[in-house]
């Protein structure tokens, strides 16, 4: 069962680094944060997640898996005991953004008098934490999903990272139909 587990870790990993080399060459985003759903908030399986995302790219293989070992990114996983988070930065950008500082950054992980968070592995390019659900307190994993990517997107537009959001909408403009001419 645990082999089975990972090896679809990996393989959505593949898929979805594909994904993201796409969306980096043609945008120039370097960051990302991106939803996975295989690891169910596991550590061990965020990690399979990551190294499916960074795998160097064999043209030869029928089916492109990877790529996106040169792109910084928060993977966000949920299951119903906890959400796992994984932070990964390229060497090349460390001199750019820490990867604990990254982790550090989110809302979540910051408020430990509110959430059971914890940082459990760490190293150069990575840093993986959970944060533990508690139906008492009405916390659950999938609630706070999208608040940690919301988090992890605004410490990034700080950095000057991740691009900001424009509003171009202008209150005063006046949009004439047919109609109106």
């Amino acid at each position: 069962m645990a082999e089975k587990l990972m090896k679809a870790a990996f393989k959505e990993g593949g898929k979805r680094g594909v994904e993201l080399e796409g969306a980096s060459d043609l945008s120039g985003i370097l960051f990302y944060n991106v939803s996975v759903e295989t690891p169910e908030g596991d550590p061990a399986l965020l990690e399979k997640v990551m190294e499916g995302m960074n795998l160097e790219v064999d043209e030869a293989e029928e089916e492109r898996r990877g790529g996106s070992g040169k792109i910084g990114k928060l993977i966000v996983s949920s299951g119903e005991q906890q959400l796992g988070l994984m932070c990964y930065v390229p060497t090349e950008k460390l001199d750019q953004l820490n990867p604990r500082d990254w982790m550090s950054s989110i809302e979540l992980i910051k408020n430990t008098e509110k959430y059971s968070a914890e940082i459990v592995k760490e190293d150069a390019n990575t840093c993986i934490a959970v944060i533990k659900a508690d139906q008492e307190k009405g916390i659950y994993p999938i609630k706070l999903r999208d608040d940690a990517i919301s988090s992890s997107i605004t410490f990034l537009q700080t950095k000057g990272l991740f691009p900001e959001i424009k509003d171009d909408d202008d209150d005063d403009e006046f949009v004439y139909g047919d109609d109106d001419l």
